[in-house]
């Protein structure tokens, strides 16, 4: 039964792991801004976009959430 709870968390973690070179590289994206007015009208639509934040701790929100599952199932 121990082995595949090692396979639950490697998967869990490879998950996330790739979850979080995915949003890297969105965010390493070079942005073809050519003008001050362009910068000003992408600054101005950003304040409705949030950013990675929400979904890099969703990812390892779960992450920990299974973590702590097999923890407290190898603990009992």
């Amino acid at each position: 039964m121990y082995p595949l709870y090692y396979v639950l968390v490697t998967i869990a973690s490879i998950i996330a792991l790739v979850g979080t070179i995915v949003i890297a590289r969105n965010v390493m994206k070079p942005e073809n801004t050519t003008s001050a007015e362009d910068d000003a009208k992408q600054l101005k639509d950003d304040h409705n976009n949030s950013g990675s934040i929400p979904l890099l701790t969703t990812i390892y929100v779960i992450t920990f959430a299974v973590t702590l599952i097999l923890v407290w199932i190898f603990i009992i």
